[in-house]
């Protein structure tokens, strides 16, 4: 067949050899849909969810078996008021990482700062660090404290 180098393929062209090499594809096509569906569904294994401050005092009120309390603000706001049994890392301290590296993985964490900001940033780290259940106070302490809740000095 003669063809002018700028006509268009025509379905006579390529149909002997794309149907074979279509079918061809076809396992590897359908083993990638089933691997994304199995992520699709799988369950997540972070648990990190947002309370509010109303949710976090009715939590500490009965606290979970090994509930951890994390502040992220800085010592001296830690001093100025915290959740009773709150344990101070100072987001901004040059130890942050290596102190939620060495925070045990499998207890439930309630995490807080002043407004919501960096405990935000600090659940990505405690993430990242293989901590699964976390429950953020994404309000902040300042909610905590326009809410008449208690605070430890």
């Amino acid at each position: 067949m003669t063809r002018h180098p700028f006509s268009l393929p025509t379905l006579a062209d390529h149909t002997e050899n794309r149907i074979p090499a279509v079918l061809g594809l076809l396992p590897g096509v359908l083993a990638c849909i089933l691997f994304c569906a199995l992520l699709w569904t799988a369950p997540v294994s972070a648990q990190a969810k947002d309370v509010s401050v109303q949710e976090a005092a009715a939590l500490l009120r009965s606290p979970p078996g090994g509930l951890l309390i994390l502040d992220v603000r800085t010592p001296g706001e830690f001093r100025q008021g915290h959740l009773t049994g709150a344990r101070n890392l100072d987001f901004f301290g040059g130890r942050f990482d290596l102190d939620v590296a060495a925070l045990p993985k499998d207890r439930p964490v309630l995490l807080y700062c002043r407004t919501g900001q960096r405990s935000a940033g600090a659940l990505e780290a405690l993430e990242q660090a293989g901590i699964r259940n976390i429950l953020h106070m994404n309000q902040g302490i300042e909610a905590w404290e326009k809410a008449g809740l208690p605070l430890e000095k």
